[in-house]
């Protein structure tokens, strides 16, 4: 028998357990605890047994921008998923590094895409500000102020995403997963570059606050704009 069809076998026997009848309850019980010995298998993996995590591509290897981390943050937030910075083998050959949403299935693959899909949006948008506003700036403030322009992009979209109150048996699901996949983890400062004193745009947050109202998070792969019929579909 697989590891995850034990603990499918073990979670009935646990809601067995339940029964009004006592010697089927305390069957299902010896039933369960046999099982978990057998398989080795912990309460937080029982736990954790509905929880999923998905990962989507960063635009840095070891330590993204403060823009890309500040979406990343906001979607997980959102879809009341963790949120973990992780490198993962990208194609045959190549190392990545990116996100990884970890939540209760389906929050996960929803919060995933949801970052994909804006991020590409972001990148264009960063393309074009970049070649049509910048295009003499110098490449270090070039750079900078793009952030910054990001930054205000980012603040804007945050419309799109609408957080709602998930079931406290969420939160402690996400939290038995980490426990069990990610127990050892290192805080992360992301990458904020700063224009030169006499470079800065002080339209360059409000040029991307205005851009990124424009931009769209269509239903596809389970997706929607609104969370709470996202989690329920």
């Amino acid at each position: 028998m697989e590891r995850n069809t034990a603990i499918d076998k073990i979670k009935k026997c646990l809601a067995l357990g339940k029964s009004n009848n006592p010697h089927e309850a305390a069957s299902a019980m010896r039933q369960a605890q046999k099982m978990m010995a057998a398989y080795g298998v912990s309460d937080d993996e029982l736990l954790a047994a509905g929880v999923t995590e998905y990962w989507e591509k960063s635009g840095a290897n070891r330590t993204p921008a403060r823009y890309e981390a500040a979406l990343a943050r906001m979607i997980a937030k959102a879809f009341g998923c963790d949120l973990v910075f992780t490198q993962r083998l990208y194609g045959p050959r190549s190392i990545k590094g990116g996100y990884a949403f970890v939540g209760v299935a389906p929050a996960s693959q929803v919060a995933c895409y949801s970052y994909g899909v804006l991020f590409r949006q972001l990148r264009r948008a960063r393309a074009e500000f970049i070649s049509t506003t910048l295009k003499r700036c110098g490449p270090r403030n070039k750079t900078a102020r793009a952030d910054v322009f990001c930054e205000g992009w980012v603040m804007s979209v945050r419309e799109l995403v609408i957080p709602v109150e998930l079931p406290e048996s969420h939160s402690q699901a996400v939290a038995a997963y980490m426990r069990t996949n990610y127990a050892v983890t290192e805080s992360m400062n992301p990458r904020q570059r700063v224009p030169g004193r006499h470079a800065y745009g002080a339209g360059d947050y409000t040029h991307g606050a205005r851009t990124g109202r424009r931009a769209t998070l269509h239903r596809g792969v389970g997706a929607s704009v609104n969370t709470q019929q996202l989690l329920e579909k």
